[in-house]
Parts: C-alpha cells; structure tokens; sequence
C-alpha cells in the first residue's frame, strides 16, 4: 500500500471536529499524520487536543510544526492578535500545564523532507506569519521552500496554487472529495483548510490526504457536533462571536 499522508491545520482546540477527521483519516487509511500547526485558540478543548497530538507524535505517526496561537502561548504575540483571540489565548494559559506548554514550544517551525514542505504560514519567512492568499506569495512560498510540494495552514480556506507553464503560481479552488492529479515536475502549494474553524461559509471540518507515490492530492469536509463545540466555547465565558463562527463556518 502506498503512503497516504494525513494534513490536518488549525484545529484550535476544537474536539469534536477533531475526532470526527481523526475517525475520517482512519476510514481512508492514513498512514502517517502531519498537524501544520495551531493546535490551540479560539475554542474550549486545548488540554485534550494537544494531549492527543503530542501522543501521536510521540508514537512516530505523526509530525507536527508551530502555530501562531501556539507561540502565543509562550511569548507575547498580543499585538498581533484580535480582541477575541487574545481572549482565547489568555484563557488556554490557564488551561495548559507546564507539560503541555513546554510541547508547544518543542515543535518545529518548518519541516523538509525530500520532496515536501511541512509549515503553518508560508515557506517565506515562517516566522512572520504571513498569509499564502494569492500568486505573488505563494511564489514567494515555493522559492523558499524549493520542494515540489509545500502544505501550509494558517488560511482558513481550503485552495490550491499550482505552477503554470511560465512559473506563474495559479489559484485553484479544490472540490471536496475530488483526487487532484499533482505531478512532482511543478510546484505546489496546498492550504489544507482549517479543522477547528472553518471560514467559507461551511462549518464542516477541513483536512487532506497526499499520495506522493501516486501525486494524488484530496481536500476533505467532515461533518461534525459543531453545536456541543459552540456550546463548550459559551460554558468556558470564550466570546460569543468564536461560538456563532463554529455554527456558520463564517
């Protein structure tokens, strides 16, 4: 059996969508697992995801690099951040041992093997945060990342940048469930969606599958209890506004 790579970003503390991909990636036989990053934020479940995460890490099925509200955790990142993301990031302090946080801050910025980029925002600066969001930075993601694929979260939205006959980084908009045939002799860049807050307008759940042995790639929506996650964000005094984002994937 070929390997078939798991990608999973932003799952902001988010457990039912969570466990709704995690039985998802089982059914289509993922082989290994790589969490681009943000695993905290914004909703009510940090201590049982990154408890799961650093478990699967641990185990050697999967990779994991640093997000922003993950760094928010152990350095000051509040100009940078919203009202209600501050308040989500001061609350997870509270949440999080000394074990939790020292994880966080053990996790890579970036990841190369061979072929393939691991990392939250862009290849480009990763530490800036920058946002891949249109053809001129996800150029700029591929010439630092020199690799035939880069997978990266941060954008909330699921896209595809894919490099036309000249070099010029293309936007793609992906159909859930559809295999899109990635040859290696270009360059690709692939926002896998965010699991734990969708922003499309579609409050399933976001996450991919990459064969590199087949270049086959496939954007996923996974339905989930985004009620009891809404509900988990009002009991925990979490804005208001981060609970209606999980019912309207807005």
């Amino acid at each position: 059996m070929s390997e078939r790579i798991g990608l999973f970003a932003d799952l902001h503390s988010n457990l039912e969508a969570f466990e709704a991909c995690m039985e998802k990636a089982q059914e289509l036989g993922v082989t290994r697992m790589v969490f681009l990053g943000d695993l905290v934020g914004y909703n009510a479940d940090p201590v049982a995801v990154v408890d799961r995460v650093a478990e699967l890490v641990r185990s050697g099925k999967a990779l994991a690099v640093v997000g922003n509200h993950d760094e928010a955790i152990f350095k000051d990142c509040s100009q940078r951040m919203n009202a209600s993301a501050n308040a989500a990031i001061e609350w997870t302090k509270t949440q999080l041992s000394p074990a939790h946080v020292e994880f966080l801050k053990e996790l890579p910025l970036i990841i190369n093997e061979e072929h393939i980029c691991f990392v939250h925002a862009s290849a480009h600066k990763p530490s800036d945060w920058n946002y891949v969001s249109d053809s001129m930075s996800a150029w700029q993601c591929v010439q630092s990342s020199g690799k035939s694929y880069t997978f990266v979260g941060h954008a909330h939205e699921q896209a595809l940048f894919y490099q036309s006959a000249v070099g010029k980084l293309i936007r793609f908009a992906p159909h859930p469930g559809d295999e899109v045939p990635v040859m290696s002799h270009r360059q690709w860049v692939g926002i896998v969606g965010s699991l734990g807050q969708p922003r499309d307008g579609n409050p399933e759940a976001c996450f991919a599958t990459f064969e590199p042995e087949l270049a086959a790639l496939t954007f996923h929506r996974v339905p989930y209890d985004q009620f009891t996650a809404a509900e988990k964000v009002r009991q925990a005094g979490l804005p208001e506004d981060l609970a209606n984002r999980l019912i309207t994937g807005r």
